[in-house]
């Protein structure tokens, strides 16, 4: 099997919902493109870690190209965390290659990037303090928000502002969570007594809505960041 017929596979069968969120799907699209140019008529066992590096080496040259009504316009180079972009979507692509034996082992594990990004994916952890100063500047279901996601973890999108009010149980100091982003996220999860008073401040600006985040746009809808 070559890189492209594999490269399919996987797009259909391991990147799109529900398997994985429908952003990660379009970036994999994106880095798919360039990807293919460089391997789409290889076959998976000819690939080489050098292979991989000379990509990334041109890649890191190349310009970004824009399309515009008098044609493309180059602008300034690819930028390095683009190109480690991609990188990471090739090991995840031969990692489940490996995993049905088409490969032995993955090339990208003795590959070096070759260029050294600083704060690359780095994050920055609030502080108390930072929170407090966030929740003053807030309006209120904003801090609600702000110290639900700081005492219980929860995913802001999938997990929380598409929460319905009867996921939530006050008495019980729980909220149950059906569906998320991996199978260990299904479950219910236990609250503090910030979390709790949190969740009961937003439950009575809710008002009759069953959305614990009712849309201000749309009715009947969760709100949306």
């Amino acid at each position: 099997m070559n890189f492209g017929q594999w490269t399919d596979f996987f797009l259909e069968s391991y990147s799109k919902p529900p398997i994985r969120e429908l952003k990660t799907h379009a970036a994999n699209l994106r880095a798919t493109k360039h990807l293919r140019t460089a391997f789409e008529a290889r076959r998976l066992f000819g690939i080489t870690a050098d292979d991989i590096e000379l990509f990334l080496r041109e890649r890191l040259r190349q310009r970004i190209r824009t399309k515009t009504n008098n044609g493309y316009h180059e602008r300034g180079l690819v930028k390095p965390a683009t190109v480690h972009q991609e990188l990471r979507v090739l090991r995840r692509i031969l990692n489940v290659a490996v995993r049905k034996k088409l490969l032995p082992s993955n090339p990208c594990s003795s590959v070096e990037f070759p260029v050294a990004i600083k704060r690359l994916f780095k994050p920055h952890y609030v502080t108390w303090s930072e929170q407090q100063r966030i929740e003053r500047h807030s309006p209120q279901f904003l801090r609600n928000v702000v110290r639900i996601l700081t005492e219980t973890g929860l995913r802001i999108n999938k997990e929380l502002l598409s929460m319905k009010k009867d996921q939530v149980d006050l008495a019980n100091a729980i909220v149950w969570i059906p569906d998320s982003k991996t199978e260990n996220g299904v479950a219910e999860v236990p609250l503090t007594p910030i979390a709790v008073d949190a969740f009961r401040n937003q439950l009575s600006l809710a008002g009759p809505s069953d959305w614990l985040f009712p849309s201000n746009r749309t009715t009947g809808q969760h709100y949306n960041s």
